[in-house]
C-alpha cells in the first residue's frame, strides 16, 4: 500500500502553468462553491499567487473532505488537471480510514487511552483524519491500482504533481533515463511545492544507483527530506496540522514528540543529527535556489 514519504521507505509503498482564468476553474458555477466554508480571510488568501494553488490549499483547510470531494468532482470530470490531482490526494489521505472506519476509530480510542507522551501526537494525527474523513465508507477506499489510474488521468491532463507522484509510486508515464531526468528538472524549475513533495520519495534511497539522477539531490534519506523541506520553503502546508505531518505520523508512525511541532522543526529536532541537518539544508537550498533555467526545459514536456 502507499504511504507518506517515510525516510528509507520503498518507492512502491506523478505542470501545466496555472491558467489565467483561475476564478473560472475554482468556482465553476454557483452549485459548487467549495471555498464557501472557509473564513473570509482564508478565501482571500486562497487566491494569492504567493501561496499554494487554490484547490490544494482548499484541500488542506477543508473540514469535511467527503463534501469537498463531491464539490470537486464535476471540475475533475470536466478535465481540470489540478482538480484530478487534488481528488487523488483526498483519496490517499482518507484511504486508511475509509477501508475500516470502525476499526480505525477503535484503534484511535485505544491509542488515546494509553495516556503516553509518545502516543499523543499519533492520537492527534489520527483524530484529524477521523474528523476530516468521517463520512467515508469502505467502498470509497481506492485500491493502489485505482489511485495510480487516477493520477495517470491527472498527469495526462497536465498535473506535474501527479506525474511526479507516479514516478514515486513506481508507475511513471515513461521509464527511460531521459524522461526521469527531465521530470526532475521540470519539477525543480516549477517551484511547485506539491510537485516537490510528491516527487520526494523517488529522490530518496529509491534513486540510489540511478545514473540518470547521479548529479542531482537524490539517492539518500537526507535527499528525500531535502525535497520535502524545499516544498515547505516554497509554500507547502508543513504545520503540525498539515497533511504532510499528519500522514507522516498517522500512516508512517513517525511522529513529533510535540504534537504542535511543524515539519521543518521536527526534521531538525528529531529526524537527523546536527551535522546531518546542515547537509540537508545545503541540499534544500540547492533545490530552491538553483532551479534550471526555463530555456533549458524546452521540449521536455511529454504530454
Amino acid at each position: 500500500m502507499w504511504r507518506p514519504a517515510v525516510p528509507g521507505a520503498a518507492v512502491g509503498d506523478i505542470d501545466a502553468a496555472w491558467n489565467a482564468d483561475v476564478a473560472t476553474r475554482v468556482t465553476g458555477d454557483a452549485s459548487t462553491p467549495y471555498t464557501a466554508t472557509l473564513p473570509e480571510a482564508d478565501r482571500v488568501a486562497v487566491w494569492s499567487p504567493s501561496v499554494m494553488r487554490p484547490l490544494q490549499r482548499a484541500f488542506e483547510q477543508a473540514d469535511d473532505l467527503f463534501a469537498f470531494r463531491q464539490q470537486l468532482q464535476p471540475l475533475a470530470d470536466a478535465g481540470d488537471a489540478d482538480a484530478r490531482w487534488v481528488l487523488s490526494r483526498v483519496d490517499e489521505y482518507c484511504a486508511g480510514f475509509a477501508r475500516d472506519p470502525d476499526g480505525f476509530a477503535q484503534d484511535s480510542a485505544l491509542i488515546d487511552g494509553l495516556q503516553l507522551d509518545a502516543a499523543r501526537a499519533l492520537g492527534a494525527a489520527r483524530g484529524r483524519i477521523g474528523t476530516r474523513c468521517g463520512r467515508f465508507v469502505p467502498r470509497d477506499a481506492p485500491t493502489f491500482l485505482q489511485l495510480v489510474e487516477r493520477r495517470q488521468d491527472a498527469a495526462e491532463a497536465g498535473s506535474l504533481a501527479a506525474e511526479a507522484a507516479l514516478l514515486a509510486m513506481g508507475a511513471p508515464l515513461q521509464d527511460d533515463m531521459d524522461y526521469r531526468r527531465g521530470l526532475v528538472e521540470r519539477v525543480q524549475a516549477s517551484r511547485d511545492p506539491e510537485a516537490f513533495v510528491a516527487l520526494s520519495p523517488a529522490m530518496g534511497v529509491a534513486a540510489s544507483g540511478d545514473v540518470a539522477l547521479a548529479d542531482t539531490v537524490a539517492g539518500t534519506q537526507a535527499s528525500e527530506l531535502a525535497w520535502q523541506l524545499a516544498a515547505c520553503d516554497l509554500g507547502l502546508d508543513c504545520t503540525a496540522d498539515g497533511a504532510l505531518m499528519t500522514e507522516y505520523c498517522a500512516n508512517g508512525g513517525i511522529c513529533a514528540r510535540d504534537a504542535r511541532q511543524d515539519f521543518s522543526s521536527f526534521v531538525r529536532d528529531a529526524a537527523v543529527p546536527r551535522q546531518g541537518a546542515e547537509e540537508i539544508d545545503r541540499m534544500k537550498n540547492t533545490l530552491v535556489e538553483d532551479a534550471p533555467a526555463s530555456g533549458q526545459l524546452l521540449g521536455m514536456v511529454t504530454r
